[in-house]
């Protein structure tokens, strides 16, 4: 089986943190790895500085001609290649040297369609230095703590039942059958943010999310982050608006799974359906320009 993975670095005004969350994938241990750095038409503060004297040819810089955010970018990578396995990388967290060949062997193992591993939640300090104030989705047992941490971080907070409610179930940041994301209508729904929580769900819903207890991907939480920050952070006005709409696809995905559990139509027949509501909302010009940026985005990939 190919275990070719393509890692996928969505980046915006991240210079700070870009180079330790290149270098994480650089030096994974399973090699066949392409690490594209997707630029998201951030011309003011681009990431080349940073990245200027890393002469790996695995490492591919790209810059995008509009901002459309990560999911947007993301898609753009997952339009382009052709390797069975797409990694998500935040351009201000990093891995854990195993993380790609642990979230593999995984996927693999429980024949699943997206893995994900625990992560520490990351404060940084004012000195530059990390605090861990919380270990998510560890599933870890009583009797193997994670050494040096306290009970309290060790939390199971995967959430793999389906319900009627759209809600958080498991982060979006992990390693995807890159047939899985095309199957669903792919990474990207028309929405600059909450389109993650819906695409586990579907995952949920068409196929099988596995997970390592072990903390493998190192997540840290700033401010002026995405999620964060007053314009676009989980209390919002924009992302109120957007996961209204969201919670609308999800409504009407989970009707198809209803469908499918009560043996109305086929699970090829509730995946078709879902992808087509999933692409309702992408604009012609964003379906050009996807087009577009892959195309030229592809003459740049190397082989594996």
């Amino acid at each position: 089986m190919d275990s070719s993975v393509i890692a996928c670095i969505p980046y915006h005004r991240c210079r700070r943190y870009i180079r330790r969350a290149v270098e994480s994938l650089l030096a994974q241990t399973h090699r066949r790895v392409i690490v594209v750095v997707i630029n998201d038409a951030d011309y003011e503060t681009p990431p080349w500085p940073a990245l200027a004297d890393i002469d790996d040819p695995r490492l591919v810089r790209f810059d995008l001609a509009k901002n459309r955010g990560p999911y947007f970018a993301t898609q753009v990578v997952l339009a382009a290649t052709n390797a069975p396995y797409l990694l998500i990388q935040d351009s201000d967290d990093w891995s854990h040297p195993e993380r790609i060949e642990r979230l593999l062997a995984a996927l693999k193992r429980d024949k699943a369609d997206f893995a994900l591993s625990a992560t520490p939640m990351i404060h940084e300090q004012a000195d530059g230095s990390n605090n861990v104030f919380d270990i998510r989705w560890s599933r870890i047992a009583p009797d193997n703590r994670m050494p040096g941490f306290n009970e309290s971080f060790n939390k199971f907070q995967v959430d793999t039942q389906i319900t009627a409610e759209f809600r958080y179930r498991a982060p979006h940041v992990g390693l995807y059958r890159t047939s899985t994301l095309h199957n669903i209508g792919g990474y990207y729904g028309g929405f600059k943010m909450s389109y993650d929580t819906f695409l586990t769900n579907l995952i949920l819903m068409t196929g099988k999310i596995t997970h390592v207890p072990e903390p493998l991907y190192y997540w840290l939480v700033r401010p002026t982050s995405l999620s964060n920050c007053m314009e676009t952070g989980m209390r919002s006005a924009k992302r109120k608006i957007a996961k209204a709409k969201i919670a609308e696809l999800y409504g009407t995905s989970y009707k198809f799974y209803q469908a499918f559990l009560a043996g109305h139509i086929t699970s090829s027949n509730m995946t078709q359906r879902i992808r087509l509501i999933c692409r309702r909302h992408i604009t012609p010009e964003d379906k050009q320009a996807i087009y577009f940026e892959s195309q030229r985005l592809k003459q740049y990939l190397p082989k594996l």
